[in-house]
């Protein structure tokens, strides 16, 4: 939620191509962050908490792609 919020206000302003590239990478920390936390859940065996983790990243990593393309294509 808070990413479509940062995408919508990041649109809106003049300067579109600064604020998507700064949300887009901190999407992609926090995607890779939930992988390294997903992966130490599943060493640990704890397969729900790493099958969450795991999914988590999914669809804020794909918008971001989609609005990267949109805005950079």
């Amino acid at each position: 939620m808070l990413w479509l919020v940062a995408i919508s206000l990041a649109l809106d302003t003049t300067s579109i191509s600064f604020w998507v590239l700064v949300m887009s990478g901190v999407v992609f920390v926090v995607a890779g962050v939930a992988v390294f936390f997903a992966r130490k859940f599943q060493e640990r065996k704890a397969f729900a908490k790493s099958a969450f983790l795991w999914c988590l990243p999914v669809a804020p990593v794909l918008m971001t792609l989609a609005v990267l393309g949109v805005t950079y294509l």
